[in-house]
């Protein structure tokens, strides 16, 4: 007779969860790797025997609850996702960088969405990341990603400045922009 133990292990084998940086599956547990937060918390309550772990920055759940935490991951992972907020390690590869790039620009889909704002065929760049490229296309590519994402940084920062403005002169009496949504 097989442990309740061994037979989440092989079904977990027989069907993995999918492959996240969020997810390290052991041999006896499950660890989410993402910080502390109110809303993954209200998620995973309904995983039993889940423990968050400070040491690990992250929520252990074991292998026996694979099957529940399975129905909640893709909100997981959004949330994950979501909170993060960690500097980029250095030692990572200009690949890894430019698919934590994509990923802080666009959120879950950022494949699709860095390819339209790169003017990329999507099917291509899935190939380019899969190793289906040369060293030229490597740097064409990835000087488009920086060029992208300077833009984007002085677009925010533009935008940042001119709201500061309109609080300021709000704040001030000196606007004769009403206090409303403004159409948003």
């Amino acid at each position: 007779m097989t442990s309740k133990l061994e037979r989440a292990r092989a079904k977990l084998a027989a069907d993995p969860l999918p492959e996240s940086p969020y997810l390290q599956v052991g041999d006896d547990q499950i660890l989410i790797k993402c910080g502390f937060s109110e809303a993954l918390l209200q998620l995973l309550r309904w995983v039993p025997k889940l423990e968050w772990r400070p040491e690990l920055r992250g929520w252990t759940v074991p292998i026996t609850a694979a099957e529940t935490l399975r129905g909640i991951l893709p909100e997981i992972l959004r949330l994950a996702e979501a909170g993060r907020t960690q500097e980029p390690d250095p030692n990572l590869s200009a690949e890894d960088h430019f698919k934590m790039a994509g990923r802080l620009l666009f959120g879950p889909d950022w494949q699709r969405e860095t390819a339209r704002a790169l003017g990329r065929d999507e099917t291509a760049l899935a190939r380019f990341l899969l190793g289906e490229r040369s060293a030229e296309d490597s740097d064409q590519l990835y000087a488009d990603m920086v060029a992208f994402m300077q833009q984007r940084a002085s677009d925010i920062a533009a935008a940042a400045e001119h709201f500061k403005r309109v609080l300021n002169k709000q704040k001030n009496g000196e606007s004769d922009v009403p206090q409303s949504d403004q159409g948003i």
